[in-house]
């Protein structure tokens, strides 16, 4: 299957999207990406990006790039809610290259999509902005779109419209999220509001009963981002965009480190969104179209590893679609055979990471405490914990 012989339509253009645009566009096959926003925004707010994740956009030639424009904790510091001590530390800036070959990097998510779609765009990808797509046909022979009453031809069809896909049922059937009783606030703010050094030069998450608050530097450490997690019954809307009541923000982290409330009381405006647990698929795939990033695994947000899945996807697809295979349909098999397994695995650390986060009993804690103070003296355990995701490299060991 020769690469000028087809083209890719891709539906969505968030990182898993414009991703995969770009590593089939410089592997030469012809792709037109569909956005249904009108412009590329700065809706989200910032991300992480693992080693593993940098693997890959390093191989796509954009390290240079997205170094400029983002930022290395020197640690990563798990810290009591209320004293703010440190728990357990993990020295990351140095540490982690030397380890996994490639840095971890904390990057505001518009900075991040601005860096791919320019690069796409240079590596000859036609990207359509305002796109809604009123209908997809699978065929034999290939795939067709409808987009604002123009028909669009191509051999495979991507959609990577994220967590609420609006083509997840078409290719996977239906699924049904469940609320996990857990709500998110994100925020920035911007360093020049707060005072020099309030918060550390780290991946900080504070841990407390039910709740937890993470918080690092983004934008080449102009602003600084955070994310509150909050244990309740009530149900919220799963997006992204939801306003938030700064009042609810503020009095739900009354009493915590002061580094904390003084974070929230500098955030001018805020955003609410309910968490999801999304059961892992049967199927990723058709004869000619595939789930990709949150589309076909939405992950929740403890261990930071949806915008690297993402990522680590496109690559996998690529390398699928461009070897030597004898069908697309068996390309697109092969992607799912591979990625299944290590995407559901993420998905349940992430899952399983809310519960260590927020311990309520004191036993927990203490048992917790523990833990930490062993991984502490220990370096070795922590690591062994965090190798078997940030030690993949996609670029070089696949299939996985």
């Amino acid at each position: 299957m020769k690469t000028g012989d087809f083209k890719v339509l891709i539906i969505g253009a968030g990182i898993g999207g414009l991703t995969t645009a770009l590593a089939l566009a410089q592997n030469g096959v012809h792709v037109e990406i569909f956005e249904k926003a009108a412009k590329f925004s700065d809706v989200g707010a910032g991300l992480q990006l693992s080693p593993n994740a940098n693997a890959v956009l390093s191989s796509l030639g954009l390290s240079k790039e997205i170094e400029a424009i983002c930022c290395e904790p020197r640690a990563g510091i798990l810290r009591d809610y209320k004293s703010g001590k440190a728990l357990l530390t993990t020295k990351m800036k140095d540490v982690y290259e030397q380890r996994y070959g490639h840095k971890y990097l904390h990057i505001h998510r518009a900075d991040l999509i601005d860096c791919l779609a320019k690069a796409a765009q240079e590596a000859g990808v036609k990207t359509h902005l305002g796109s809604e797509i009123s209908s997809v046909k699978e065929m034999e022979t290939g795939v067709q779109i409808e987009n604002n009453g123009k028909v669009y031809d191509g051999g495979v069809l991507i959609a990577a419209d994220g967590v609420r896909s609006s083509l997840r049922e078409k290719i996977a059937g239906k699924s049904s999220p469940v609320f996990t009783g857990q709500v998110a606030w994100r925020g920035l703010v911007p360093t020049s509001d707060l005072s020099p050094d309030k918060i550390p030069f780290a991946a900080n998450n504070w841990l407390g009963p039910g709740q937890h608050f993470v918080s690092y530097y983004v934008c080449g450490g102009e602003m600084i981002n955070f994310v509150a997690v909050q244990e309740r019954a009530d149900w919220v809307e799963e997006s992204w965009d939801i306003p938030a009541d700064m009042g609810e923000l503020q009095n739900a982290f009354t009493g915590w480190d002061p580094r904390v409330t003084s974070l929230i009381e500098a955030c001018g405006s805020a955003y609410l969104w309910g968490l999801f647990d999304h059961p892992p698929l049967e199927t990723w795939t058709t004869e000619r179209m595939a789930l990709l990033g949150d589309a076909a695994h939405p992950m929740l947000p403890f261990m930071a590893q949806g915008a690297a899945m993402a990522i680590e996807d496109a690559w996998v697809l690529t390398r699928c679609l461009t070897q030597n295979t004898s069908s697309i349909s068996q390309a697109l098999q092969g992607y799912e055979a591979v990625r299944k397994p290590r995407t559901t695995e993420l998905q349940m650390i992430s899952r399983n990471n809310a519960a260590l986060y927020h311990q309520s009993s004191t036993i927990g804690r203490a048992l917790r405490k523990a833990k930490f103070k062993i991984a502490t003296k220990i370096p070795a355990i922590a690591f062994s914990r965090l190798d078997k995701i940030y030690g993949v490299d996609v670029t070089k060991n696949f299939p996985i």
